[in-house]
């Protein structure tokens, strides 16, 4: 009804939406300890374990403070296990990271005015109901995994962008 012309068809018809939507599950966490006394010929990392029936969540993942440690360092061997020992823990966990979701979303419009003009509006939103993830940075974990490290379980200060809106207009004659 809303293509048959008129002002209210050039207005309200022809519209076009578009969306692309992406879920994942956390990535898989590793911890490590810094502190790893172990002559250089070995070349191996110092991998501390879990304890047996600990919680490695300090707070909870779905709304903590982030000017507290996320991670509970009671929950691992101690750096100073880590003298000519390798430690118990497995190169990647079983506990994952935040997930990630996000949808973008487009609309468009071509309106043609007589036999040579065209108007061709677009609208475009990343990210589009503003969702913020914790991410990681340069391949590392969203926060501090070395239970050395006096900032251990702190978050690193990345999350994923914020909503982007362009538009855009173009006149072909």
């Amino acid at each position: 009804m809303l293509n048959q012309g008129g002002v209210i068809g050039k207005l309200l018809g022809g519209w076009q939406a578009t969306t692309i939507v992406r879920a994942a599950s956390g990535q898989p966490l590793s911890f490590r300890s810094g502190f790893c006394n172990l002559p250089g010929q070995f070349a191996a990392g110092c991998i501390p374990g879990v304890l047996h029936g600990a919680n490695i969540w300090a707070q909870d993942k779905g709304s903590f403070d982030v000017n507290k440690p996320i991670f509970n360092k009671a929950a691992f061997e101690p750096p100073s296990n880590f003298n000519f020992y390798f430690g118990s823990g497995s190169r990647m966990t079983n506990y994952r990271g935040f997930g990630y979701h996000n949808q973008d979303f487009g609309l468009e419009k071509d309106t043609q005015f007589g036999e040579k003009v065209r108007f061709l509006l677009r609208i475009e939103a990343f990210n589009l109901w503003n969702w913020h993830i914790f991410t990681s940075t340069n391949g590392g974990s969203f926060a501090n995994t070395d239970i050395a490290s006096p900032s251990f379980g702190m978050w690193n200060g990345a999350v994923t962008a914020p909503r982007n809106i362009q538009i855009g207009g173009k006149v072909t004659f």
